[in-house]
């Protein structure tokens, strides 16, 4: 739960201030620094691969959520 936590907040963090390049960039980090963990700690279970999963979606939810809370509707008042 922590990691997911720092995920989603580092997630946020990203989408509040870079493209969704970054994103995809970042998201297949974790997700090979976490099946490289798993895989050679714990071995290669479902469990593990929905914990991975788990993990990206945190860290991609934040993104949407940092994106979203960056462009307010009332900023754009087609100036």
């Amino acid at each position: 739960m922590v990691v997911a936590a720092l995920l989603f907040l580092v997630g946020a963090l990203i989408g509040r201030s870079y493209s969704v390049m970054i994103i995809a960039m970042t998201s297949s980090v974790v997700m090979f620094a976490a099946m490289t963990i798993f895989m050679s700690v714990y071995g290669l279970d479902l469990l593990h691969v929905l914990i991975m999963l788990g993990y990206l979606t945190a860290h991609q939810a934040g993104y949407l959520l940092g994106a979203y809370l960056t462009d307010y509707p009332e900023n754009n008042r087609g100036l």
